[in-house]
This record gives structure tokens, C-alpha cells and sequence, in this order.
């Protein structure tokens, strides 16, 4: 019998031997009664902590005196003194003078003398029909518009002049044209007025006039 084959037989029985004894070791450790270690701790013990009380409030009137007062606040006196509401009454060692003159004197400046009112605005008079010849007033009837027995009026604007007569006509509107010359010309030809004023001055005046024509 070779050396080989002897290995190859003495295995199996070292094996089944290695495997016993770690069988027996995990068995005894297994079995083996467990030991606890009882701890014994100290019980609970509480205790208070001592609370700081809080300061005593101040009373208000004893922060306020405690407070630094503030410094007063500077107020410069002003540069520009009170001027008297009329200028007239500030007076130099001269007369007062009419008109606005920087009048020079004894003082310690100039004084601006005040100006004297202004006259009031002269008051406008319009001009009017002069009642001598509101006969003239009415233009003649335009013949074809008579014939047809036509009806209508005519507005026109004119210009019074300094003398009363009317110096410029314009036709504003017309039922008919002519209705509008009929009245251009009357009015050229014939209106007079009393002429506008403007205080006690002749002017000249604008005026817008209406005529009707009806057949009697």
C-alpha cells in the first residue's frame, strides 16, 4: 500500500473527529447558564433652582429726572424786521411825493412811495336805432319773391361808425338770397343810429339786426 493511499483513507475519520469536538464546544457554550449583572443605580433626587427676582421698576418721574435735559434750541433773532402795511406811512425827512419815485431822506434807506389809484374803466354804451328814421328800417320787397307771394327773413351784421351810419353789412342768414341784398342794401342806404360811446367818446359798434318779410 503506497503512501497515498494511506492519506486518502486516514481523512474522512480526522474530518468526522474535527467536526465532533466543535460540535461539543458550540453544545457547551449553548447550554452554559447565562450570567446578568444587575446594576444598581442611585434614585432620582431632585432639587429646586433659586430664582433671581427681577428688578424693581423705576417710577416714570424718577427716569425723567434721571434723563440729561436737552440743550435750549437757539433761535436767531430776524434779519428783516416787520414792514408797515401801507408804504405811505413810512416817512423820510422829504415830503411825500406823488407817483412811484424812490424818495431819498434823512432815514437809514429809501422809501417807495405809493402810486395814486388808477381812473375806472370808461363805461361802453352800445349804439341804438335813432327813432327819426325807423321808417327807413324796413327793406323794399324783392319783386319776384312778392310776385310769388314768398315769405321769408334775413339776418345781417353791421358796422356803426363814430357818425351813426352803417359802414359795413354782412348777410349772417337769409331764407333767400335775396332777402339778404335787400337788407345789405337798405341797411347801407338808409339805417341810421345813435353811435356808441365809451365814456364820453364816439365808437364804433358792431350789431347783428333781423328783418322779416311778410305780405300783407
Amino acid at each position: 500500500m503506497s503512501y497515498a493511499s494511506e492519506n486518502r483513507r486516514a481523512n474522512p475519520t480526522s474530518m468526522a473527529l474535527a467536526i465532533g469536538l466543535n460540535g461539543s464546544i458550540i453544545l457547551a457554550v449553548a447550554l452554559s447558564p447565562v450570567i446578568v449583572e444587575k446594576i444598581e443605580r442611585d434614585p432620582f433626587e431632585g432639587r429646586s433652582i433659586p430664582v433671581e427676582p427681577l428688578p424693581p421698576k423705576q417710577d416714570e418721574k424718577q427716569q425723567d429726572t434721571d434723563t440729561k435735559p436737552l440743550d435750549p434750541i437757539y433761535v436767531p433773532e430776524p434779519v428783516i424786521k416787520d414792514i408797515p402795511k401801507d408804504p405811505v406811512d413810512m416817512r423820510t425827512g422829504q415830503d411825500e411825493t406823488k407817483g412811484t419815485v424812490l424818495a431819498g431822506g434823512s432815514g437809514t434807506g429809501e422809501t417807495l412811495i405809493k402810486d395814486p389809484p388808477p381812473d375806472p374803466p370808461a363805461i361802453f354804451k352800445p349804439a341804438s336805432r335813432d327813432p327819426r328814421f325807423a321808417h327807413d328800417f324796413q327793406p323794399d320787397y324783392p319783386s319776384n319773391l312778392l310776385q310769388r307771394e314768398i315769405e321769408g327773413s334775413a339776418t345781417v351784421r353791421v358796422l356803426i361808425g363814430t357818425d351813426g351810419r352803417v359802414r359795413e353789412a354782412q348777410v349772417v342768414r337769409a331764407t333767400h338770397p335775396d332777402f339778404g341784398k335787400a337788407t345789405v342794401k337798405q341797411a347801407l342806404k338808409a339805417w341810421r343810429f345813435t353811435p356808441a360811446t365809451r365814456g364820453d367818446v364816439a365808437v364804433e359798434d358792431w350789431q347783428t339786426l333781423s328783418v322779416r318779410f311778410t305780405i300783407d
